[in-house]
């Protein structure tokens, strides 16, 4: 479950790749994706096109601060079986997850009142709810139009 919903953000959040190996179908498919994704937040949030706008610069920041600890936590740990760990390696587990946690914390303490400056604190603190309904909803939006993740190139020649 964690891995899907990492998976749509990573999808529905800030897309950073080459523009030589994009063909511009498929980023008409992510342009398509993104405006879905900011009239999403637009009519959670109730907000005007400005206030979306700022959100999103701030949101996409604090959820790429965010993806990067989350990815280095499983980097570390995605090829470990929890069941197997010995004493000494669980309780480094035990706290670099709390260390994760920590930082995810720190990250909405830091990020709150920014967001609050945009869209007020009541709408702030339901970002984490609306994040939950939004993601499945950007999930079927992508299926739909069929993003692929690396497009096939045919090699003649």
């Amino acid at each position: 479950m964690k891995k899907m919903i990492f998976g749509l953000m990573v999808l529905s959040y800030f897309v950073v790749l080459p523009a030589q190996n994009i063909d511009s179908n498929r980023l008409d498919k992510i342009d398509v994706v993104k405006e879905y994704r900011k009239e999403l937040w637009k009519s959670k949030l109730d907000v005007t096109d400005k206030q979306v706008s700022d959100f999103l610069s701030v949101y996409n920041e604090y959820q790429l601060t965010l993806r990067e600890a989350k990815r280095n936590f499983r980097k570390k740990w995605h090829l470990k079986n929890v069941d197997l760990l010995s004493e000494t390696e669980a309780k480094e587990y035990i706290n670099e997850a709390l260390e994760l946690q920590q930082t995810e914390h720190d990250l909405m303490a830091q990020y709150a009142p920014k967001f609050a400056q945009i869209i007020g604190w009541s709408k702030s603190a339901r970002i984490k709810k609306m994040e939950r309904e939004i993601s499945p909803l950007l999930l079927r939006k992508a299926n739909e139009i069929r993003i692929q993740k690396n497009p096939k190139r045919s090699r003649k020649g």
